[in-house]
C-alpha cells in the first residue's frame, strides 16, 4: 500500500504456550574465514559443516555463493496448515540447480550432528525464474565448487531443538557467559517483535551502540518496506523467508535492509519500517562491532 503508514504490525497468533523471553543474545568473539570449497558430490550441509571444522568453529553465520547442484530442495513459507500458524510445506524437489547466492545460521542439532538453517535464491530448470526459499541443506548436493563466507562465534552454541509456542525447530542459545571484548553479538527473536526494535533491545542491554548487520536470516509476517518520500509499502505475506537481513545500529538506532520471499519465491528488498516488520517463527540476527 503506497504511500500509506500502517499503525500496527501484524500480529499472528501461535498454537503453543507464549515464551516470556522474547528476545535473547549472547557475545563471542569472532573467526572470520573464506574460501572456494569443492563439495565434490557431498551435502551442502557437510559441505559448510567441514569448512567450520577446519577452522575449529561450531557455531556461526555465513554466507554462500555461485553453488551448482545436482539436486535441489527448498520451500517457502504461507499460511495455516496442519495446526501451525505459519507452515513451509510448498517444497520443491528439483534436479539440477544453481544457488547465486544464501545466508545460513550453523549450529548442532539435539543429538550433536552439525545443523545448518540456510536460506536463499535458486535458480533451476523447474522454475520458470528465479525463485528463493528455505533450503533442505542435507539433500541439496553439491556439484563443483562452493564459496563460503564464515562468521564463527566460538563462545556460543546454537542448538536446533523443537519449540512449544510456534511447533517448529528453531536455534536456541547455549553461552558459557563470557565476555572478553567480544567482537559479535549474536540474537534470537521470538515471534511478533519488531525485528528493528529488538536489535536496538539487544544492543542497548549488552552496551552496544555502534555496530553493523552481518550474514543474519529468519521469517517475517507481512513487513513494511518505508519507500522514498515516506511513503510505505506493505507486502502481504505471511511467513516470508528472510534471505538477508543487512544495515547497521549507529548510536543504538537500527536501520535494517531485507531481501524476503513470499509463497511463491519472489523476493522483495527494501529498508524496514520501523515497528512495522514483526518476526514469524524466529530471527538469527548476527552483529559485528566497527
Amino acid at each position: 500500500m503506497s504511500g500509506t503508514t500502517e499503525t500496527a504490525p501484524h500480529h499472528m497468533v501461535h498454537p503453543g504456550p507464549v515464551a516470556s523471553q522474547r528476545i535473547e543474545w549472547a557475545p563471542s568473539r569472532l573467526i572470520a574465514a573464506k574460501g572456494r570449497i569443492d563439495g565434490d558430490g557431498r551435502s551442502l550441509l557437510d559441505v559448510i559443516a567441514g569448512f567450520a571444522h577446519v577452522h575449529g568453529v561450531a557455531s556461526g553465520t555465513g554466507r554462500i555463493s555461485d553453488c551448482a547442484l545436482s539436486a535441489t530442495r527448498f520451500t517457502t513459507g504461507g499460511p495455516a496448515r496442519d495446526g501451525k500458524a505459519a507452515n513451509y510445506t510448498f517444497i520443491r524437489d528439483l534436479g539440477a540447480g544453481h544457488l547465486p547466492w544464501g545466508t545460513f545460521s550453523f549450529g548442532r542439532a539435539l543429538d550433536g550432528a552439525p545443523f545448518v538453517h540456510c536460506h536463499a535464491m535458486v535458480e533451476a530448470g523447474g522454475i520458470a525464474q528465479p525463485a528463493g526459499g528455505h533450503l533442505f541443506p542435507a539433500n541439496c548436493i553439491t556439484e563443483g565448487g562452493v564459496t563460503i563466507e564464515l562468521g564463527g562465534l566460538p563462545d556460543i552454541d546454537l542448538v536446533q531443538q523443537p519449540d512449544a509456542e510456534t511447533l517448529h525447530s528453531v536455534f536456541e542459545i547455549e553461552a558459557d557467559g563470557r565476555d572478553t571484548g567480544a567482537k559479535a553479538l549474536f540474537v534470537r527473536v521470538r515471534p511478533n517483535q519488531d525485528i528493528t526494535m529488538a536489535v536496538e533491545t539487544a544492543c542497548r542491554a549488552a552496551g552496544i551502540a555502534d555496530a553493523d548487520i552481518a550474514p543474519s536470516i529468519g521469517s517475517l509476517n507481512i513487513p513494511v518496506l518505508a519507500g522514498p518520500n515516506g511513503g510505505h509499502r506493505a507486502v502481504p505475506s505471511v511467513g516470508m523467508e528472510v534471505l538477508t537481513f543487512a544495515g547497521s545500529v549507529r548510536g543504538g538506532v537500527a536501520a535494517l535492509d531485507v531481501v524476503a520471499v513470499d509463497e511463491a519465491g519472489m523476493p522483495h528488498e527494501g529498508t524496514l519500517a520501523r515497528g512495522l516488520a514483526a518476526v514469524c517463527v524466529t530471527a538469527e540476527i548476527a552483529l559485528v562491532r566497527p
